[in-house]
């Protein structure tokens, strides 16, 4: 009722209980699609969703001196980068590629070639070679690959969730020259991605940017957009883990590693390991974080009461930056079986090198509502395990009590 209420009231203020179609005019669609308050909203929405899930050796981020090779078949692209919810929104003309996007950033600086290679789905490898040969004679390349926006939302489920068509083929034939390799995604859904994750020098998850994505990505390479987003999704590690989720339930035969005495009769695959390949909430930066001093207002806390979490978080890199810090609650015992933790809140901190801060969260019982098996709303007196960290893995841990 409240997810319902919520939208109704956004219907209200915008007048559409009124008058419906009264955002249905061509006159007032030229006037403001594409105004350039809009694509700058759009390109800070697109560098503050970037997910850096890999960079060895900090390869990122780019140098505007260096011999770059852009590959892949998002060289090019203005179409899908925007996304299958653009629908037949117009992109002549707004949309950034990454080659318009690099280009405009670096100016007459840049030594930088652009090669698709492959397409996205097709098996043609006509331009493969001229795009090696090109990438041969540079100090990084850059694929830019992944779906096409028709491949992810309704209607759109697969059994494989690898990179389509011959992209992986064509990274592997890249690998083979030993440089340094920038893997740029452009997907709306989990992908495979052990492969590249064992083989890619650095991964930078972009999903599907909007009109300015190219700017986006050519800023985040670059630098000049340190990237902060988080996965809020779960990346397997093959897709037989799917569906694989963060707040899974209990097992009554947990796996406790290589060190029980009773491995196989666990709830455990016997080929890879259980847990993800990228958890939910995961996410790097060009800088580095630390999290100390967690301390919990009370350990026995009233229904009527909340209980304040403080952490501290550091900015402990070389580069200022954005951390989301997030805090995960667990039910230890419960009427129903209870999730392992879930996300009851988040706070994006901004750190400048070397400067710390204290964060602050508030629980109350609200927050520990669930729906029992008479499908009341409620919450129950027990125990409770609070975690604070950089992702659903966070390793920071109080509790506390709910007393009535």
């Amino acid at each position: 009722n409240d997810a319902c209420k919520r939208i109704l009231e956004v219907k209200y203020d915008l007048g559409l209980f009124e008058d419906p179609y009264r955002y249905s005019d061509e006159k007032r669609e030229k006037e403001t699609i594409y105004k350039p308050e809009f694509l700058q909203a759009t390109l800070d929405v697109a560098n503050k969703s970037m997910v850096l899930l890999k960079n060895k050796n900090n390869i990122l981020p780019l140098k505007k001196e260096q011999k770059i090779a852009f590959v892949g078949p998002f060289v090019n692209d203005e179409f899908n980068i925007i996304g299958s919810w653009a629908a037949l929104g117009e992109r002549d003309g707004f949309a950034t590629s990454i080659k318009e996007g690099v280009t405009k950033f670096l100016g007459n600086t840049g030594k930088v070639t652009f090669d698709e290679g492959v397409e996205i789905q097709s098996t043609k490898r006509d331009l493969m070679q001229k795009a090696i040969e090109n990438a041969k004679n540079a100090d990084v390349i850059v694929a830019v690959m992944g779906e096409r926006e028709n491949m992810t939302g309704e209607a759109a489920s697969q059994t494989n969730i690898d990179l389509p068509g011959i992209q992986k083929e064509f990274l592997a034939e890249l690998k083979k020259l030993g440089k340094p390799i920038v893997l740029v995604l452009f997907n709306g859904r989990p992908l495979t991605l052990t492969w590249e994750n064992e083989n890619m020098d650095a991964i930078l998850e972009a999903w599907f940017p909007g009109s300015r994505g190219g700017d986006a990505v050519a800023q985040t390479l670059f630098g000049q957009n340190n990237p902060s987003g988080k996965l809020p999704i779960t990346f397997p590690r093959n897709v037989g883990q799917v569906p694989i989720y963060y707040n899974h339930k209990n097992t009554g035969r947990p796996y406790l590693g290589l060190s029980d005495p009773e491995q196989k009769y666990k709830s455990r695959y016997t080929d890879v390991d259980n847990s993800p390949l990228f958890a939910f909430g995961y996410g790097l930066s060009y800088t580095t974080f630390s999290y100390s001093n967690m301390k919990i207002s009370s350990v026995k806390v009233k229904f009527n009461e909340k209980v304040k979490i403080t952490v501290d978080v550091a900015n402990t890199g070389n580069y200022d930056g954005t951390e989301v810090v997030q805090l995960y609650v667990k039910d230890v015992v419960g009427s129903v079986t209870r999730p392992v933790r879930e996300l009851k809140g988040f706070e994006r901190v901004e750190l400048k090198k070397g400067e710390k801060k204290t964060v602050t969260f508030e629980i109350t019982s609200e927050d520990l509502k669930f729906y029992n098996i008479d499908m009341k709303n409620v919450a129950e007196a027990g125990d409770f395990e609070v975690f604070i960290g950089g992702s659903s893995n966070a390793e920071l841990k109080e509790k506390f009590e709910l007393v009535n």
